[in-house]
């Protein structure tokens, strides 16, 4: 059996600090992920897609 190799998981003040993602995204990102919880990059990217698609009402 191989090991898989562990996907990073970051905080969310880590991930608004990051170069992945713009100004604008690093602001969503800080109001939409939770407190304490990590996140890989690809589900923070996931997360931030979906709030950005909601329809405004």
């Amino acid at each position: 059996m191989s090991k898989k190799e562990a996907t990073p998981v970051f905080h969310k003040h880590q991930l608004a600090q990051s170069n992945q993602f713009n100004n604008r995204e690093k602001d969503v990102l800080s109001a939409i992920l939770e407190e304490g919880k990590t996140y890989s990059v690809q589900q923070a990217k996931e997360q931030l897609k979906t709030f950005l698609k909601k329809e405004v009402i």
